[in-house]
């Protein structure tokens, strides 16, 4: 008799711890659920926090003091569940609204809603578009524009939507714009990677031809990007009266040479006045560790620490196919020379019509970028700068907007050193390429059933057998 009723509490006790966890389950979810809600909780275990934002856009935010309207022209329930890229761009826009008061998110469905854009006329508006306004200052983010794609245009390789929602809030939260003028006319490499990535950390970036146009006076400023012919004269004075600016100077000019033009006697001539020297043929790196792929993507050591603030020895710049530089003095005549990237003591350099590289050619005094300052000492002290990066490549295509090495927050900073601005944020783009678990509406509501009602279920039935087994043992 006792070992029966022994049972029967066993049994009921049984039971009740049954019933329980399956109750604390049930809240549990629910609390997680209102926590979401209410606080925005929530865990982003991707490998790269594809759907958050990085710790510098929101420390960005907490220190924003105007208001800022951000419209996106879709229904909010079609991005919110629509394919794996659009949910990405909509778990980054949700988290400008979450780490700022400042930011208010709204979602207007143009096709239910058509005459929203006749709001402004000024714009040409589409589905997706992202508006940014504050107070009169407004901005369009293209939603094609938010993403890089592969060679052929038809696959999404990596995400900017943070890089441009953030760039696009500093431009119209922005009083004024740094100016940076792109000089061409001598069949010059579109430097678009360097651009982008200008524009979006506060710089406007204005085209000047050197051979039909004059030089903007505002620009503070200049690049010239892998000319492929040398300058004409007449080219070489616009750039030096520009950089004299009437005495005043404060004027940077910024020169990434293609290693493959050979020799540019004008512009070379133009450069040795500077302290500046550009020497023909390539940079190699010996050892192995030391280059990328290739021992012509030599890996830069950062020789003047002032232009690699926050930098480490993680943080690596590959200056690819660059022709070596260097100073011809380190002072003279209200010159100063610096050399600010160069490679290790196993580097050196092969000229153009050598077709392997043996084991005397390693110099180990090979420089990749160089820096020289003229000095007028007037009433006050004026300064203007002439940047020589002996490396194109390493500046444009996804060298420098990837997030495997740090070519563009580096040149990034000496921009900003050089030209005064204090709004930069180097945002990489967000690699997109891995597959990835993409859950729709159905598979979420699936899901949701299953933790909320099927696991409890399945909880209490394996109870009740469990209990009813036991006391029939």
């Amino acid at each position: 008799m006792d070992r029966k009723k022994n049972r029967w509490k066993y049994g009921i006790w049984s039971a009740f711890v049954t019933i329980l966890g399956v109750l604390l389950a049930v809240i549990l979810v629910w609390v997680a659920e209102r926590a979401t809600e209410r606080f925005g909780l929530k865990f982003d275990l991707t490998a790269n926090d594809r759907y958050a934002i990085s710790e510098q856009s929101v420390s960005w935010l907490k220190k924003l003091d105007q208001d800022v309207k951000i419209t996106v022209l879709v229904n909010e329930e079609d991005m919110a569940t629509g394919s794996y890229y659009i949910v990405q761009a909509y778990q980054n826009l949700l988290e400008y609204e979450r780490n700022s008061d400042r930011i208010t998110l709204e979602f207007v469905d143009i096709t239910e809603n058509p005459t929203f854009v006749s709001k402004y006329p000024d714009l040409e508006l589409g589905a997706y578009d992202i508006i940014l306004e504050s107070g009169e200052q407004k901005e369009v983010l293209s939603f094609q524009d938010l993403y890089d794609y592969d060679t052929t245009g038809s696959s999404i390789t990596a995400s900017r939507v943070e890089q441009k929602v953030t760039g696009a809030l500093m431009s119209v939260t922005s009083q004024e714009k740094t100016r940076i003028m792109v000089l061409d006319g001598y069949q010059d490499t579109e430097p678009s990677s360097l651009t982008t990535l200008l524009e979006g950390n506060q710089y406007e970036i204005i085209r000047r031809s050197l051979l039909t146009e004059e030089l903007d006076e505002n620009a503070s400023a200049a690049i010239l990007f892998a000319p492929q012919n040398d300058l004409e004269e007449d080219s070489i004075r616009k750039i030096s009266a520009w950089l004299d600016n009437d005495g005043k100077q404060g004027r940077n000019l910024f020169v990434f040479l293609d290693p493959n033009t050979g020799t540019l006697l004008n512009l070379e001539a133009f450069l040795e006045e500077w302290g500046l020297d550009a020497e023909e043929g390539y940079a190699f790196e010996a050892r192995s560790g030391l280059y990328y792929n290739q021992i012509y993507y030599p890996v830069a050591q950062y020789a003047e620490k002032n232009f690699a603030t926050g930098m480490s020895e993680k943080d690596i710049t590959v200056l690819a196919l660059c022709r070596p530089v260097d100073v011809l003095f380190e002072e003279k005549d209200g010159y100063e020379t610096q050399v600010l990237l160069d490679f290790s003591e196993s580097s050196g350099k092969v000229t153009l019509d050598q077709e392997k590289v043996t084991e005397d050619m390693i110099t180990g005094d090979v420089k990749g970028m160089v820096k020289s300052a003229h000095h007028f000492y007037g009433s006050e002290v004026t300064t203007s700068n002439v940047v020589l990066s002996g490396s194109s490549l390493a500046f444009n295509g996804t060298l420098v907007s990837g997030t495997t090495f740090a070519n563009g927050r580096y040149i990034l900073g000496v921009f900003d050193q050089l030209t005064g601005n204090e709004t930069s944020l180097h945002i990489p783009e967000k690699d997109l390429s891995a597959a990835n678990h993409t859950m729709t509406a159905a598979r979420t509501t699936t899901y949701s059933w299953m933790f909320l009602a099927g696991l409890p279920a399945v909880i209490l039935v394996a109870g009740v057998v469990i209990w009813v087994r036991r006391r029939h043992r």
